[in-house]
């Protein structure tokens, strides 16, 4: 069960991860990535992010509104 301070910390880990994708034009390698699998997990759960299943394994942002809130050009 999931305690008010870790679901906070889950939240932070998840804007953390989507700054760093917006910092980086919305995408980055999986492997450039420092955040657990739970956080990338859960933003590919929530549809605001995907995989590019085309060998370069990126994450991207994928949710159009986001982009357009976060200012990302892709």
């Amino acid at each position: 069960m999931k305690t008010k301070t870790s679901t906070k910390k889950s939240a932070d880990n998840s804007n953390a991860c989507l700054l760093f994708l917006k910092n980086r034009g919305g995408k980055a390698r999986l492997s450039e990535l420092t955040f657990s699998q739970t956080v990338i997990q859960d933003l590919i759960t929530k549809e605001i992010a995907k995989v590019n299943p085309f060998g370069n394994s990126k994450l991207l942002i994928q949710n159009s509104k986001l982009k357009r809130l976060m200012g990302v050009c892709t």
